[in-house]
């Protein structure tokens, strides 16, 4: 997969996320109208993707070639990012006509963007170590997002020891890292299909044990992956990474429900 295809499948995984926090919102709120909103999620969506898959399929290059005629994946992955985002449109719409707020302090924007820089991180192994040596084991793993990790953990046990308290309060660090976590994890599952395939594939693809991954993983010391192994390799650390955000995520709202309420 090419690095924008990876930037579009990661921001819409994020607006994903970010309906579903929309969706606690409301179940939180007095309203609690799940059935309402769910109506404005599904039609801001299909809205969007009617109008613009054909718009953006009619003008893409090289229609006559097989990556864009024949391969339905250009059309399924247009769709799949299109929906997402008018759905958290039709969502937002929603809250902001009922005046309900987003539960915690979460920026679109940045959060976004953090989870977009998780999925191009990487690819970093090229400009740093070389495209003789991209898909380098150590950055197509979880072995640099676990050292994210444990950095966020050692900053938050700081904070504690500073404040000379057991309470773990409401970290946005749990948030950012989580997010950091699911756009590396994504780029890691997408690593497996071939240019042409579509996204939605995801889930058999990564538990077919018959597919593989189109390319092999650069070895990284004594440590070598073969290339039939590398499917394996790849959904198995990016599952890794899946769930550790969750859990991170997990934390950050247990500490954010665990607050007492404004005075």
């Amino acid at each position: 997969m090419n690095r924008l295809s990876h930037m579009m499948f990661a921001l819409s995984l994020y607006v994903v996320l970010y309906s579903f926090i929309f969706a606690y919102s409301v179940w939180s709120s007095e309203i609690g109208r799940l059935t309402t909103m769910l109506s404005y999620f599904i039609a801001g969506g299909v809205i969007l993707a009617l109008f613009s898959v054909p718009i953006l399929y009619a003008k893409a290059p090289h229609k006559d070639k097989e990556r864009t005629t024949s391969n339905k994946g250009a059309v399924s992955a247009l769709t799949f990012i299109f929906f997402s985002i008018g759905s958290l449109g039709g969502s937002i719409y929603y809250m902001w006509t009922e005046g309900i707020p987003v539960v915690g302090s979460l920026s679109l924007t940045m959060g976004a963007l953090i989870m977009i820089l998780g999925a191009l991180v990487p690819d970093w192994d090229i400009p740093l170590l070389g495209i003789a040596r991209h898909r380098n084991l150590l950055f197509h793993s979880a072995i640099l997002p676990f050292f994210i990790v444990l950095m966020t953990l050692f900053n938050i046990a700081m904070t504690i020891a500073a404040n000379l308290t057991f309470q773990i309060g409401v970290h946005l660090e749990y948030y950012i890292t989580a997010l950091f976590l699911f756009g590396y994890a994504s780029h890691l599952y997408l690593d497996i299909f071939p240019s042409h395939s579509s996204p939605l594939e995801i889930i058999w693809r990564a538990g077919d044990p018959d597919s593989k991954a189109p390319t092999g993983i650069r070895s990284f010391g004594p440590i070598k992956i073969s290339k039939n192994a590398a499917r394996g390799w790849l959904v198995f650390n990016a599952s890794i990474l899946v769930i550790l955000g969750m859990f991170l995520m997990g934390l950050y709202f247990y500490n954010l429900l665990s607050l007492p309420p404004p005075s």
